[in-house]
Protein backbone atom coordinates (compact mmCIF):
# COMPACT_ATOMS: atom_id res chain seq x y z
CA UNK A 1 0.00 0.00 0.00
CA UNK A 2 1.17 3.49 -0.77
CA UNK A 3 2.03 6.10 1.80
CA UNK A 4 0.26 9.20 1.62
CA UNK A 5 1.64 12.42 2.39
CA UNK A 6 0.29 14.30 5.12
CA UNK A 7 -1.24 17.35 3.54
CA UNK A 8 -0.93 19.63 6.90
CA UNK A 9 2.52 18.79 7.93
CA UNK A 10 3.99 21.96 9.60
CA UNK A 11 7.08 21.55 8.34
CA UNK A 12 6.34 21.04 5.15
CA UNK A 13 3.92 24.47 5.07
CA UNK A 14 7.28 26.26 6.47
CA UNK A 15 9.36 25.61 3.79
CA UNK A 16 6.60 26.58 1.80
CA UNK A 17 6.20 29.76 3.80
CA UNK A 18 9.93 30.64 4.23
CA UNK A 19 10.26 29.90 -0.10
CA UNK A 20 7.06 32.48 -0.91
CA UNK A 21 8.36 34.91 1.60
CA UNK A 22 11.44 35.09 -0.21
CA UNK A 23 9.62 35.27 -3.56
CA UNK A 24 7.69 38.58 -2.40
CA UNK A 25 11.01 39.59 -1.33
CA UNK A 26 13.08 39.60 -4.18
CA UNK A 27 9.85 40.74 -6.53
CA UNK A 28 9.81 44.12 -4.25
CA UNK A 29 13.59 44.26 -5.15
CA UNK A 30 12.64 43.93 -8.46
CA UNK A 31 9.83 46.88 -8.18
CA UNK A 32 8.93 45.76 -11.87
CA UNK A 33 5.50 44.89 -12.62
CA UNK A 34 6.33 43.56 -15.82
CA UNK A 35 8.24 40.78 -15.20
CA UNK A 36 9.02 38.48 -18.44
CA UNK A 37 8.14 34.86 -18.12
CA UNK A 38 11.74 34.01 -17.94
CA UNK A 39 12.96 37.01 -15.49
CA UNK A 40 9.60 35.38 -13.42
CA UNK A 41 11.34 31.90 -13.19
CA UNK A 42 14.93 33.02 -12.68
CA UNK A 43 13.27 34.67 -9.67
CA UNK A 44 11.13 31.58 -8.61
CA UNK A 45 14.61 29.45 -8.67
CA UNK A 46 16.60 32.25 -7.22
CA UNK A 47 13.83 32.00 -4.20
CA UNK A 48 14.48 27.99 -4.09
CA UNK A 49 18.20 28.71 -3.71
CA UNK A 50 18.28 30.95 -0.96
CA UNK A 51 15.80 29.21 1.10
CA UNK A 52 17.78 26.05 0.58
CA UNK A 53 20.80 27.97 1.14
CA UNK A 54 19.47 29.41 4.68
CA UNK A 55 17.78 26.00 5.86
CA UNK A 56 20.87 24.09 5.01
CA UNK A 57 23.13 26.93 6.80
CA UNK A 58 20.69 26.44 10.04
CA UNK A 59 20.78 22.44 10.16
CA UNK A 60 24.96 22.52 9.44
CA UNK A 61 27.08 24.82 11.35
CA UNK A 62 30.15 23.07 10.09
CA UNK A 63 28.05 24.18 6.37
CA UNK A 64 27.70 27.53 7.77
CA UNK A 65 30.92 28.28 8.88
CA UNK A 66 32.50 27.15 5.64
CA UNK A 67 30.10 29.19 3.63
CA UNK A 68 31.97 32.60 5.74
CA UNK A 69 33.95 32.37 2.60
CA UNK A 70 32.83 34.21 -0.54
CA UNK A 71 33.85 31.91 -2.72
CA UNK A 72 32.73 28.93 -1.14
CA UNK A 73 29.39 30.43 -1.28
CA UNK A 74 29.41 30.91 -4.91
CA UNK A 75 30.35 27.87 -5.63
CA UNK A 76 27.50 26.00 -2.69
CA UNK A 77 24.97 28.60 -4.33
CA UNK A 78 25.77 27.46 -8.36
CA UNK A 79 25.94 23.85 -7.43
CA UNK A 80 22.13 25.23 -5.73
CA UNK A 81 21.39 26.33 -8.61
CA UNK A 82 21.90 23.40 -11.14
CA UNK A 83 20.27 21.64 -8.89
CA UNK A 84 17.04 23.57 -8.44
CA UNK A 85 16.91 24.95 -12.05
CA UNK A 86 14.47 22.25 -12.87
CA UNK A 87 11.62 23.93 -10.44
CA UNK A 88 11.43 27.07 -12.79
CA UNK A 89 10.23 24.80 -15.12
CA UNK A 90 7.13 23.72 -12.92
CA UNK A 91 3.78 25.23 -12.93
CA UNK A 92 3.85 28.47 -10.68
CA UNK A 93 0.34 26.86 -8.95
CA UNK A 94 2.39 23.70 -7.45
CA UNK A 95 6.23 24.89 -7.34
CA UNK A 96 5.86 26.04 -3.34
CA UNK A 97 4.54 22.71 -2.55
CA UNK A 98 6.50 20.31 -4.74
CA UNK A 99 9.88 22.52 -4.34
CA UNK A 100 8.91 21.99 0.02
CA UNK A 101 8.98 18.14 -0.61
CA UNK A 102 11.88 17.90 -2.75
CA UNK A 103 14.18 20.69 -0.47
CA UNK A 104 12.43 18.34 2.90
CA UNK A 105 13.23 15.25 0.92
CA UNK A 106 16.80 16.60 0.60
CA UNK A 107 17.61 17.45 3.68
CA UNK A 108 16.27 14.44 5.26
CA UNK A 109 18.41 12.37 3.12
CA UNK A 110 21.51 14.09 4.32
CA UNK A 111 20.18 13.00 7.93
CA UNK A 112 19.58 9.80 6.49
CA UNK A 113 16.39 10.08 7.48
CA UNK A 114 14.17 7.79 4.76
CA UNK A 115 10.63 7.10 5.67
CA UNK A 116 9.29 10.61 5.54
CA UNK A 117 8.61 11.55 1.77
CA UNK A 118 6.81 9.58 -0.48
CA UNK A 119 9.06 10.05 -4.52
CA UNK A 120 4.80 9.51 -5.46
CA UNK A 121 4.36 12.85 -3.96
CA UNK A 122 5.96 15.03 -6.98
CA UNK A 123 3.61 13.18 -9.08
CA UNK A 124 4.40 13.87 -13.19
CA UNK A 125 5.54 17.09 -12.49
CA UNK A 126 8.90 16.77 -11.90
CA UNK A 127 9.30 14.62 -14.91
CA UNK A 128 7.84 17.25 -17.15
CA UNK A 129 9.47 19.74 -16.46
CA UNK A 130 12.80 17.48 -16.70
CA UNK A 131 12.05 16.57 -20.23
CA UNK A 132 11.16 20.85 -20.54
CA UNK A 133 15.41 21.51 -19.78
CA UNK A 134 18.04 21.98 -21.78
CA UNK A 135 20.28 19.39 -22.90
CA UNK A 136 23.13 21.29 -20.85
CA UNK A 137 21.42 21.05 -17.55
CA UNK A 138 20.49 17.21 -18.10
CA UNK A 139 24.31 17.11 -18.67
CA UNK A 140 25.18 18.16 -14.65
CA UNK A 141 23.36 14.90 -13.73
CA UNK A 142 22.18 16.62 -10.54
CA UNK A 143 18.40 16.04 -10.90
CA UNK A 144 16.44 12.94 -13.01
CA UNK A 145 12.94 11.89 -13.87
CA UNK A 146 11.02 10.25 -11.32
CA UNK A 147 13.21 11.87 -8.40
CA UNK A 148 16.16 10.01 -8.50
CA UNK A 149 18.85 12.33 -6.76
CA UNK A 150 22.65 11.34 -7.53
CA UNK A 151 25.61 12.45 -5.66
Amino acid sequence: MKKQTPVNDPIRQEFIDMYEETLIDLMEKENDVSLSEEEERSLRVNAMVDTALHVRKDLDPLLANKLKSLENLKDYKQILLSEFKIFGFIPKASAARIFAEYLLLSLLDDFEVEDRIDFDVFGNEVNQAFTQMSDDYKELRRVFPWGRLLD
